[in-house]
């Protein structure tokens, strides 16, 4: 028997980066776990979505006059319900795939930057051979690159620091776990970029990002959490920060 799949090995089945036998055991854990295989359906949904918006076909008026925007989702589950009120775990996942796929063309371009990013970060925690680098110095970061990461809340834990390329040059990308034992990533890079001064989430694969600027920066915050949670804890951030 192949060993147990990983977080990281559900993502990449998702991304189909998987070979055979990585396949099998991914859906041999599925079969096993009818929540997990709602939500891995889910993003798969929501990628095969995102491929046919890519070839310019059309959401059919139908779906698309039933969906809701994203940015009155701030209970997803529970608008899902109002939509679909005898839909199971998976018709919800479905549904919360369409509402992405439909909000997807206004997603700005680095949200694929910070979502790679956490899941290099992810990858590297999970890792013994390679080193997470929590020691930071936010005036030599914001001296040699001139991101300005703001405080962060006293019960959150930096638990890796590392430079990202960007389009507009460089990213800084900070892991935490917060006081609830939440991972999350913060993105942060310089330029304007359409983001929403008020954040804004959407799902990417297994994980769930939230996306705002403030003033000549751009953040997102990315963690495997549901949209919903994200979105709302990037919103206390930005008080936070205000």
């Amino acid at each position: 028997m192949t060993d147990e799949p990983s977080d990281i090995e559900l993502n990449a089945y998702v991304d189909g980066e998987l070979d055979v036998e990585r396949r099998f055991a991914v859906e041999s854990r599925l079969a096993r776990n009818p929540a997990l295989a709602a939500r891995v359906l889910g993003d798969m949904s929501h990628r095969t979505g995102l491929r046919l918006l890519a070839d310019s076909s059309p959401a059919p008026a139908a779906l698309a006059a039933s969906a809701t925007p994203l940015e009155r989702l701030k209970a997803p589950s529970r608008a899902l319900r109002r939509i679909f009120p005898f839909a199971g775990g998976a018709a919800l996942a479905a549904g919360l795939a369409l509402v992405l796929v439909l909000r997807a063309p206004s997603t700005p371009a680095y949200i694929a930057d910070a979502v790679a990013s956490h899941r290099v970060a992810m990858t590297r925690a999970a890792m013994v051979s390679q080193i997470e680098a929590p020691s930071r110095d936010w005036r030599e970061i914001l001296e040699k690159t001139r991101i300005d990461i703001p405080r962060l809340p006293d019960q959150w834990r930096v638990t890796d620091v590392q430079l990202f390329p960007a389009a507009n040059g460089q990213a800084v990308m900070v892991a935490v776990r917060t006081d609830t034992g939440q991972r999350l990533s913060i993105f942060a890079m310089r330029g304007q970029t359409g983001a929403p001064q008020q954040p804004d989430a959407v799902r990417e694969g297994a994980q769930s990002v939230a996306f705002w600027q403030r003033g000549d920066m751009a953040f997102a915050l990315t963690g495997e959490a549901e949209p919903g949670w994200i979105d709302a804890t990037a919103e206390t951030l930005s008080r936070f920060w205000s």
